[in-house]
């Protein structure tokens, strides 16, 4: 006979599938797997075994799912066959897709640029909880309220490992906001909590004016990029911005608080004109942008100029002194080649393997980017996504840091979006308190 330990260590290595299986086995087989000691060691062993979330086509609708990294990186069968198919996962274009953590997806159903529903979804256990925005009379539970000429600019979801909770963020902005030094306000919702409901927090200490993107959950923060405030409606040389203005806030979802994490000191005083589109537009599915790599917080630049992809992490969290340079590859040593788009921008063009170039086929309809979107192998490899702005992904590209190689996997032709963020399979219960 198994002792009671190394029967909880066998069982916390096995897949959410198998262990629902064996729940039906027994009474002593379900009471151990529902204890709050074994949702932790299998939690903590499944973050050794990462997965991706993507969404893909079907009969005129959008599904979201989970995948393992080896199907973006090996070859297989397409994604996502008709008969794998299940009814039940959410459909993305209802959804807007915030992260994922410990096992939960967060999605947010919108009712006129409002966020109407939060959607909190184990794919693993294909359990899910909704929580409407709004409530019964008297309830202490406030909805989310806009003020008059307000809107929604950013969202981000996280976990507070302090409080074990799960806690939406929201950057509301104002519209001709001309002249206020803290034009957007910060307001948190937290998950777990049914009597508070939206409250106001810290103001956004940084501009997120012509900036786009979800919050970048990393060490229990929520993370965005930003700059200076300045009138973001005239762009002219009053306005420019340098790589050393532009800051990343930080929110603690612990003291509720931002910090403000400068970039690498190496590109104080570079324009960011060369790294995003016209305009200074920043965190656009192209460059620069922030993310996690290999479990740190990273700076993801794409040189239109020089048409280099760089690639800065930062070994220690909060400290600017430990960014370090992670890539520096040309474009072409990515087995890419550009062909500029006939227009008067020069920062429009597009990126074609190779070695297929003359068998392709493009239109002039989408711009095409790169997004890293994780290290594998001992944090060896980079796995990149070669997409269409805004798009499909055309393929998945992995570059081997050691040997400076290439492989590329062309995707199949039902995949829509993979998300850069890490999911791992758990038996949490999305159910809120």
């Amino acid at each position: 006979m198994l002792c009671e330990d190394m029967l909880l260590e066998i069982l916390s290595r096995l897949p959410v599938r198998s262990l629902k299986r064996f729940m039906c086995v027994s009474k002593n087989f379900q009471s151990i797997i529902l204890d709050a000691r074994f949702l932790r060691m299998h939690l903590q062993n499944s973050r050794k075994r990462t997965n991706i979330m993507l969404s893909y086509s079907n009969k005129g609708k959008t599904y979201v799912d989970a995948s393992p990294i080896s199907s973006l990186i090996e070859d297989s069968t397409p994604f996502f066959t008709a008969n794998t198919i299940n009814g039940s996962k959410p459909q993305r274009n209802k959804y807007q897709v915030l992260g994922s953590c410990n096992g939960l997806v967060c999605m947010i159903k919108w009712d006129q640029n409002v966020p109407d529903i939060f959607y909190l979804w184990n794919p693993a256990t294909a359990t899910k909880v909704l929580i409407p925005n709004s409530h019964p009379p008297h309830s202490r539970h406030l909805p989310l309220k806009f003020r008059e000429n307000e809107y929604m600019a950013m969202v981000g979801f996280g976990y507070d490992n302090s409080r074990d909770s799960y806690k939406v963020v929201a950057i509301v902005g104002h519209l001709n906001s001309e002249g206020d030094n803290h034009p957007f306000r910060s307001v948190i919702y937290n998950l777990n909590d049914n009597k508070i409901g939206w409250k106001d927090i810290q103001d956004f200490p940084v501009d997120p004016t012509g900036t786009e993107g979800d919050g970048i959950y990393l060490n229990n923060t929520l993370n965005w990029l930003g700059s200076p405030y300045c009138n973001n409606y005239d762009y002219d040389d009053d306005c420019y911005i340098s790589f050393d203005e532009v800051l990343i806030a930080s929110l603690d979802l612990e003291t509720e608080m931002y910090t403000q994490i400068l970039l690498p000191g190496e590109l104080n005083g570079v324009s960011i004109e060369d790294f995003s589109f016209p305009f200074d537009q920043l965190h656009c599915n192209e460059a620069p942008i922030i993310g996690v790599l290999g479990g740190c917080l990273s700076l993801f630049l794409h040189n239109h100029t020089t048409k280099y992809l760089i690639i800065w992490q930062m070994k220690e969290f909060g400290n600017q002194q430990s960014w370090t340079l992670l890539l520096n590859a040309s474009l072409q040593d990515l087995g890419l080649q550009t062909i500029r788009f006939p227009t008067k921008s020069y920062h429009e063009y597009y990126l074609w393997r190779i070695s297929t170039l003359g068998n392709q086929h493009f239109s002039y309809n989408y711009y095409s980017n790169l997004l890293p979107l994780c290290m594998i192998e001992n944090d060896r490899d980079i796995v990149i996504i070669h997409c269409a702005f805004q798009g499909f992904v055309k393929e998945t590209i992995v570059y081997n840091l050691k040997d400076k190689t290439v492989t590329s996997k062309k995707m199949a032709d039902n995949l829509q979006w993979i998300y850069p963020f890490d999911y791992v399979e758990s038996l949490v219960s999305p159910t809120l308190e």
